[in-house]
């Protein structure tokens, strides 16, 4: 699914760029799609709690499978953002459904394993999905269109094939540290989500254009979006060992400071090398905060398919804040303005952070400093 929804917005992006669209359309057309993503993730998470994991999960398949031919069929600007419009609402459908599904029956160590999996799977398929697309753009632009559609056609029979019975059973481990309860956690980690996904949207959605005018083409610009999930899977794999992270969350807000910098490094840099290392740095920080988001939800949370659709809707949050913002320091200030802009952003999203974690520990400290003789 994710190299579904890389390829077709790799492909979007670009052909809108090509086609001279301003800084404002192109940060509409990154920022049109998650607020129905945000909408439908609220909606299907509690739907799959309900009618079935599978069920919804087809039905969101059918919807993003529709809308993708559609999209390869026209060069309007306008039509392409209504459309993508109606694909988040299709993916929306998708990924609570599965992500609720993936945490049926385990907990602690069994839990963090397969969302490791789970983690390294999606990010391989983002992965895939720019660097092939890219190349393909280059030489055959419809072609980087269908292939995002045809993968959806196999996502659909693989849903509806029959599979051996699914016997939910609770896999309770203890071998993890135990996250610290009142702390707020759960809370900072869906921040942080949405504050890197807002610098990383932000980047994404307005980079076209950078490109374009430095020359860049669409097989390298590419490439550095495959960098991104390239070093997201590598962290979110290296999470499975380092379980550091289970208790302290300042190395979080350090983290979401690089990923600032490295937003800044782009705005102010030409130089290819110095792209490189931006765009693995915000990879690796976009993973650590989507793992800790993920996580710390399903540990925390009995009700799997609410708790998935909270966890997407804040990334989605990101994901539609990120490209608005930009497009509009693009329009307003020129083309470099939209990485300080987002870069600025995610500080203050890092404060946030800060604030409700000093509540929160207040809060759950309160009644106990008031029972302590």
């Amino acid at each position: 699914m994710d190299m579904s929804v890389a390829g077709l917005m790799f492909a979007i992006s670009r052909r809108a760029a090509e086609l001279g669209a301003s800084a404002g359309a192109l940060g509409l057309l990154g920022a049109t799609w998650p607020l129905p993503y945000i909408i439908a993730s609220l909606t299907s998470g509690r739907l799959s709690d309900t009618m079935g994991r599978r069920n919804i999960a087809v039905i969101g398949s059918v919807v993003a499978c529709i809308i993708t031919f559609a999209c390869a069929r026209t060069t309007s600007i306008p039509l392409l953002i209504g459309l993508t419009a109606v694909f988040g609402l299709g993916i929306g459908f998708f990924w609570p459904p599965v992500i609720a599904w993936i945490s049926d029956g385990p907990r602690g160590a069994a839990l963090h394993k397969r969302l490791t999996q789970f983690g390294v799977a999606w990010n391989m398929g983002l992965l895939l999905g720019f660097a092939l697309t890219g190349w393909v753009f280059r030489h055959w632009p419809q072609l980087a269109f269908d292939i995002p559609a045809l993968s959806l056609v196999v996502i659909i029979v693989l849903l509806l094939l029959p599979a051996r019975p699914h016997h939910t059973r609770e896999e309770n481990t203890f071998d993890l540290p135990s996250v610290p309860a009142g702390r707020g956690f759960r809370k900072t980690a869906w921040l942080a989500n949405f504050g890197v996904r807002l610098a990383n949207a932000g980047v994404a959605a307005l980079f076209p254009q950078l490109a374009w005018r430095l020359g860049i083409g669409a097989d390298a610009h590419g490439g550095l979006l495959a960098l991104i999930n390239f070093t997201a899977m590598l962290m979110i794999a290296a999470m499975q060992v380092l379980t550091f992270w289970h208790t302290r969350l300042w190395p979080l807000w350090v983290a979401q400071a690089l990923c600032a910098l490295a937003a800044v490094v782009i705005g102010l840099s030409s130089n290819m090398g110095l792209f490189l290392a931006a765009f693995a740095v915000i990879g690796v920080v976009a993973g650590y905060s989507y793992q800790a988001s993920i996580f710390f939800t399903l540990q925390e949370m009995t009700e799997k398919g609410k708790g998935s659709g909270l966890h997407e809707a804040f990334l989605a949050g990101g994901l539609l804040t990120g490209p608005l913002l930009a497009g509009w320091a693009g329009n307003a200030f020129g083309v470099r303005a939209p990485y300080f802009v987002s870069a600025a952003a995610l500080f203050v999203v890092v404060a946030a952070q800060v604030a409700v974690v000093i509540w929160r520990r207040r809060e759950y400290l309160s009644p106990r400093q008031e029972t302590t003789p």
